[in-house]
């Protein structure tokens, strides 16, 4: 593990971002065959979300309790720490030109990164849901729930109804209830699984009973705490002042749309969301990599081929930052990526790079035909786009509500024009959680395939920055300035 000095410029072989599962596997790989590696990542350690690491006065006493195989994340970070890669931690990548990053770390400056190849690993967060009430203090995503419980041991709430869908929406509640949150329902907007639903699975199990056992795991950790699994219900709103005091619930048909009559109210003072996840595919539209749709692996997802390449030269994909897979295809395909980048930079031939990836382009298959089992019981359908009423506010950052935009996109189906006019997806999130929201409601509005409404385009910074970070402070002369007063 190499430190950084003060220079504002460095030069790499292979430019990973992202410390997760893809990156750290990827960047581990390259560096073993020899490559210059500088692996980047905004957080203050590696792991990811999946290998969130405890946080500062913790330390695991029992490895068993962590809620991943202990064996596989720690691996991966010693590796890396233990490796010559270089790391730029409590960094962001603001943009993308060329062969450069421009990056910027906590100590308010931003430096400028060269390299050959890219590795974009930026990995995927919480579906973002509009409802009335998802604002409230109280209502968290699974994600940040998780990061309390991974990093400070901190439950969210005393009184939780967790409503999802999906493998989270199992895996999470039995992983909280494990640690003695008090869980009164789960509920899954999915159908409860069939006989032919389960031959699927069990026709893909070879190679992947370890994701079999975990389930049955969670599902007997839910029966033991007598925690109830509602299956096709939703959550319709949350209600409270200052905070979360009660929930609105409903069951759904097919579709996911309510079906009236159906509401229950029930009182609880958290409530946690696990609709899925979205890529964190910014910086790959930023460079112009095309994309194709696929809703069951987060919507928009990255083109590339068997190796991680995009449609860009020199640029990489893979992690669920390109689809989302989860961490077992993330960890093959980034050592995948690192094979192929080891190649391409001439520090290993062809039958070595092949003989290195035998084994992971393999692994990937046998865990993509499982997903591919698992993800047909869970698609998300229209009715999670149709919860929020006229009052909702949908884009958070510049308090726009629902019917704000509903009087633009009844004229229009052009994302810009929607944002021009209302501001929504302007604020400094850039729409990362407004932007699917309002496109699924363009769709719904104009008849189309979410598919075909065109997305948002990214913009310097991708992530806000301090203006004094980017400024040039060789800029002295007056007339640039002017006096405040």
């Amino acid at each position: 593990m190499c430190s950084i000095n003060n220079k504002a410029e460095f030069v790499f072989d292979f430019a990973v971002i992202g410390g997760g599962p893809a990156g750290m596997a990827a960047a581990v790989r390259a560096s073993e065959n020899g490559v210059g590696v500088v692996l980047i990542d905004e957080r203050d350690s590696l792991g990811g979300q999946i290998f969130k690491q405890l946080g500062p006065g913790f330390k695991v006493t029992n490895p068993n309790e962590l809620q991943v195989p202990p064996h596989i994340g720690q691996a991966l970070i010693s590796k890396s720490e233990q490796s010559k890669i270089t790391f730029f931690l409590k960094t962001t990548v603001l943009s993308i030109e060329d062969n450069d990053l421009m990056v910027a770390s906590d100590s308010d400056h931003v430096s400028r990164i060269t390299f050959r190849k890219l590795l974009i690993a930026t990995g995927a967060y919480d579906r973002p849901v509009a409802f009335p009430g998802w604002t409230l203090p109280g209502v968290i995503t699974a994600g940040s729930a998780q990061t309390l419980v991974k990093t400070q041991r901190v439950l969210p709430g005393s009184k939780i109804i967790f409503a999802g869908s999906g493998p989270v929406a199992l895996a999470f509640p039995a992983q909280l209830a494990k640690l003695g949150a008090n869980i009164v329902s789960v509920l899954e907007a999915g159908p409860a699984p069939t006989p032919i639903n389960v031959v699927k699975l069990l026709s893909a199990s070879v190679g992947n009973w370890d994701l079999i056992v975990d389930a049955m795991k969670y599902r007997s950790m839910l029966v033991r705490k007598r925690i109830p699994v509602r299956y096709r219900s939703i959550i319709v709103e949350a209600h409270g002042t200052s905070r979360v005091e009660a929930v609105t619930i409903a069951k759904v048909d097919r579709n996911w749309r309510i079906k009236q009559g159906t509401q229950q109210r029930i009182e609880v003072d958290t409530l946690c969301l696990g609709y899925g996840f979205l890529p964190s595919s910014e910086l790959l539209r930023l460079v112009g990599c095309e994309f194709e749709y696929e809703e069951s692996k987060g919507g928009q997802v990255i083109k590339s081929d068997q190796w991680g390449h995009t449609t860009v030269p020199n640029v990489y994909a893979v992690g669920d930052g390109s689809g989302v897979e989860g961490s077992y295809i993330a960890i093959s395909r980034g050592n995948l990526v690192g094979i192929s980048v080891s190649k391409e930079l001439n520090h290993i031939g062809i039958d070595q790079a092949n003989i290195q990836a035998k084994k992971f382009h393999s692994e990937t298959r046998r865990r993509r035909a499982f997903q591919r089992a698992l993800r047909s019981m869970f698609d998300v359908k229209v009715g999670i786009f149709e919860l929020a009423d006229d009052q909702t506010i949908i884009c958070r950052c510049e308090i726009v509500r629902k019917r704000e935009i509903d009087l633009v996109i009844n004229s229009t189906s052009d994302l810009s024009v929607v944002k021009a006019i209302t501001r929504a997806g302007m604020g400094s999130c850039q729409g990362r959680n407004c932007q699917r929201q309002i496109s699924a409601m363009v769709a719904l509005r104009h008849g189309i395939d979410i598919a075909k409404v065109p997305q948002g385009t990214p913009r310097f910074p991708v992530k806000p920055v301090a203006l004094g970070s980017i400024a040039d402070k060789s800029v002295t002369d007056q007339k640039y300035f002017f006096d405040a007063k």
